[in-house]
């Protein structure tokens, strides 16, 4: 490595010694579930689907259903992204959101 970085090789040994070493270069990704920041809303996801609240279920609400269940200071449907992707990639639950104000897709009215 010494031929693309240059320096001695103890440099690279020596990065993470002492008093101001940071920490792991990797950053481990455990296999929990749990995530406190959603902790409440999955709560009240699980409260209104029941035994329904599955891997591989789809749910789409309104704004104001979800407002309800699991409020949020910005009143929009972006402020429940973090939420929906959450949901995605740990449960593989797909959360659609929609604003009964916004008119709809020409894809979407067909689901209506």
């Amino acid at each position: 490595m010494n031929l693309f970085f240059g320096g001695p090789p103890e440099e690279s040994l020596k990065r993470q010694v002492g008093e101001k070493a940071s920490g792991p270069d990797v950053s481990e990704k455990t296999g929990s579930r749990h995530n406190e920041k959603y902790e409440q809303d999955i709560t009240a996801l699980r409260e209104k689907f029941g035994n329904s609240f599955i891997t591989g279920l789809c749910i789409r609400i309104t704004l104001k259903e979800a407002l309800g269940m699991m409020p949020r200071n910005r009143k929009r449907v972006d402020a429940y992204d973090g939420l929906a992707r959450y949901l995605q990639e740990e449960y593989g639950i797909i959360l659609t959101i929609y604003s009964q104000k916004t008119k709809p897709n020409d894809h979407e009215e067909d689901n209506l």
